[in-house]
């Protein structure tokens, strides 16, 4: 199936879709890379430093997509960081219309090309119960489910003690207001990559292997 490592993949699906899972089980099983522009730009609003003010403004507080040229740079770095032989999965771009030709320059520059686009498809009921429930722990980093991992809100990470907190875009208005970006920006992404015939449609309303072995089958198909 993943038979060339100049291979690159993209992963787009609205928050709660199970992108990141979907991403960790390329990983173990075929070797490649994860490159979450999302959580590296998150990583970079978290630093106390100017751009790191900047983009905690963009992200947190206005709730806005990132500018293009900070998607470029960011998309740049993390490719720089893995062997041009090894197959790459991104996740959090193209995020709009205009970033698609930004998205596929890069990869190309990168040495890959771009194999399929895997859309997971859930709705904004099933993102918002999955995504309120998300939190994690400051001390060890362990990602927790409400009610599953703990009982309630101030509880302490069951692992370590630590305090638990929740992104500031995770609670219920959070989530409406990315699955409305989602819609409003995305679905230009999603047609066009459907129009040329790279789109592979997956439902994320089941087990994270059951969608895996779905995307796995389709691949093997084209």
């Amino acid at each position: 199936m993943i038979d060339s490592r100049s291979h690159a993949y993209i992963l787009l699906g609205p928050p709660g879709s199970g992108k990141s899972t979907q991403a960790d089980l390329f990983g173990r099983e075929f070797g490649v890379a994860h490159i979450d522009i999302g959580a590296s730009l998150r990583a970079a609003a978290g630093e106390r430093t100017m751009f790191g003010d900047v983009l905690s403004e963009i992200i947190n507080t206005r709730r806005e997509l990132v500018p293009d040229n900070i998607i470029r740079s960011i998309l740049e770095n993390e490719l720089r960081k893995v062997d041009p032989s090894r197959p790459v999965v991104i996740d959090g771009a193209p995020r709009c219309e205009h970033q698609i030709h930004l998205v596929l320059s890069v990869i190309h520059d990168s040495g890959r090309e771009l194999r399929k686009v895997i859309l997971i498809e859930v709705s904004e009921g099933e993102s918002i119960a999955r995504i309120s429930k998300r939190f994690s722990c400051e001390s060890c980093g362990r990602k927790l489910i409400l009610w599953t991992d703990f009982r309630s809100v101030g509880d302490k990470c069951p692992s370590c003690g630590g305090a638990v907190t929740q992104r500031v875009d995770d609670t219920e208005a959070g989530v409406r207001e990315r699955y409305r970006v989602f819609l409003e920006e995305t679905l230009p992404v999603i047609a066009h990559f459907e129009t040329q015939g790279e789109l592979i449609r997956v439902s994320g309303d089941r087990s994270a292997e059951e969608i895996f072995a779905e995307i796995i089958s389709d691949l093997k198909r084209v």
